[in-house]
């Protein structure tokens, strides 16, 4: 009974605290790349794409046909021939000429035939059909590959933003501690006289400031909390215990460096190129119609039915066909494929420009993320000397309590302001990585 008793309250109580799990950021990543339903449905359009590849590749190789006949006819079949015409020569006169009726077709028929056809001319076009199945496999990978590196650039986002976030939530507590001190404070010295009570207001207007932060910082790290758990298909009450993400370094030395490996693996530069190898593929298909359809066959007979017929003969030969006229609807779909290709090229060119500029401009936020870090760390220098002051004079009691914890306040905000500066470093590289195609 007691054990029962004690499995109902453990149950209780894991019921009312939410489930708590440890991270890293790489785990982070992982999860969320394994378990996001757009990626899932990426990767299943890449496997669709890599079947119409191989589909299109088995047209290379030779067609096998069988088929079978059965037919029941409602009389016998035949026909009356003379001696004559069986080569028996001809009676002569007065006797009449003797009819001979013969079975040509027997009233129960079958016949069965295989054959097996090889497109000759017709390769050319299949060979630019696998090229275009192909292409369509290369822009389904660049695809996933873009929405992997947009999913783990979002992960990335929202992990940092939880380790500001609880940032920011120590130091408005330190600040919230240090602003009702100064309250007590400016209390007993408007007891003593030496102060008026308009600085007791402002001290208290203070602590409802620190208050108000202090909520805000709560609100915003449950919205990004809520956020994480989302993108890494958690329950949105978990309580995720995130490790510190390991440092990070710039992969370039120069911009033109970045634009050089995002011109040569940007996925959507990637896909665009690939959407230039179908138009062209299609192109090259569209001017094949004009070739003649030519196939080699072979076939195989067996019948039953026939007298006059073996029962089972073969042969082969060779088939050729072509449209001598269509009304100009070869010339028009030759058009049609060459003004594809030609809006292709553009938007590679497009795409182009405007990923050299967004490189540019993402390696200049992360140069100017690189000052903003080094002015977050000797701020951070300068606060700790301050505090370090602070609490040296109030143990020598030369120092109020509230300065001390004033200090303490603003060693902590700029502890969180270097952590924002550290995020904004580390997502400013993982940016740009997302744009020079490289893993985030």
């Amino acid at each position: 009974m007691k054990r029962g008793v004690a499995a109902v309250v453990l149950l209780a109580a894991a019921a009312a605290h939410p489930a708590e799990r440890k991270l890293t950021l790489e785990q982070a990543k992982e999860m969320a790349l394994r378990q996001n339903r757009a990626l899932q449905l990426a990767r299943l359009k890449v496997e669709e794409a890599r079947s119409k590849h191989q589909a299109a590749r088995s047209d290379f190789y030779p067609k096998l046909h069988a088929d079978a006949n059965y037919l029941y006819f409602n009389k016998k079949l035949g026909t009356t021939l003379t001696p004559g015409e069986l080569g028996f020569g001809v009676l002569p006169p007065p006797f009449p000429p003797i009819a001979v009726p013969l079975t040509v077709v027997k009233q129960n028929l079958l016949l069965a035939t295989a054959s097996a056809g090889q497109p000759l001319s017709q390769l050319w076009k299949i060979r630019e059909g696998v090229s275009a199945a192909a292409s369509e496999v290369g822009s389904a990978e660049a695809q996933a590959a873009k929405g992997e590196q947009a999913v783990a650039l979002a992960v990335e986002q929202l992990y940092c933003g939880v380790l500001v976030a609880k940032r920011q939530i120590a130091a408005a507590l330190l600040r919230q501690e240090a602003a009702e001190e100064m309250l007590r404070d400016a209390g007993e010295a408007v007891q003593a006289g030496t102060a008026l009570e308009a600085a007791r207001i402002g001290r208290r207007a203070a602590v409802l400031e620190a208050r108000h932060a202090l909520a805000a910082a709560r609100a915003q790290l449950a919205d990004y909390q809520e956020a994480l758990n989302l993108a890494l298909g958690l329950p949105v009450t978990t309580e995720l215990e995130l490790a510190e993400p390991p440092p990070t370094s710039l992969a370039f030395a120069a911009a033109e460096d970045a634009v050089a490996a995002a011109l040569r693996s940007n996925p959507e530069l990637r896909e665009a190129s690939h959407v230039i190898a179908k138009a062209q593929a299609g192109l090259r298909a569209a001017r094949l119609d004009y070739v003649p359809d030519v196939t080699a066959f072979g076939q195989l007979f067996h019948q039953d039915g026939m007298p006059a017929l073996p029962g089972n003969f073969a042969a082969v030969g060779a088939r050729a066909s072509y449209n001598l006229f269509d009304f100009g609807k070869r010339r028009e779909a030759v058009k049609e494929r060459q003004l594809l290709l030609d809006q292709a090229k553009l938007n590679h060119q497009r795409l182009q420009e405007q990923i050299e500029a967004d490189v540019r401009k993402a390696f200049r936020a992360v140069e100017q993320a690189a000052q903003a870090l080094d002015v977050a760390r000797e701020a951070l220098r300068l606060r700790q000397e301050g505090e370090r002051i602070s609490r040296d004079q109030f143990e020598l009691g030369l120092g109020l309590k509230s300065a001390y914890l004033e200090a303490q306040a603003a060693r902590s905000s700029a502890e969180a302001d270097l952590a924002r500066a550290e995020a904004g470093w580390r997502l400013a590289i993982a940016a740009l990585k997302r744009l020079t195609g490289e893993p985030c």
